[in-house]
């Protein structure tokens, strides 16, 4: 069920898909999951890129700092790697958006 939210969060982003790439997935088990990953954006505002999808509101957006942040470098890393874990909860599904 989460991998289709992914799926359909990403059909409603076709709009921007000049403006966006991203690695999402679905991390942990049936009825036990979340959804985590990391957007690349051109832009500093995510509103403007996102927003074309009524569901974006669903999620948090946080800007990383992968040069500065070895954490957010970590997460961004295991994002695109597809070996991301979150609160104990590891990768079991993912999509590319691009």
């Amino acid at each position: 069920m989460s991998s289709n939210q992914v799926g359909g969060f990403f059909n409603r982003l076709e709009a921007s898909r000049k403006y966006l790439f991203g690695s999402v997935g679905v991390l942990g088990e049936n009825k036990a999951s979340v959804i985590s990953g990391a957007l690349i954006l051109r832009g500093q505002d995510v509103k403007a890129v996102v927003d074309c999808a009524p569901d974006y509101e669903s999620y948090e957006y946080k800007k990383l700092d992968v040069f500065e942040n070895q954490e957010d470098k970590a997460f961004f890393e295991g994002a695109l790697a597809w070996d991301l874990e979150v609160a104990g909860k590891k990768w079991a599904d993912g999509k590319n958006f691009k």
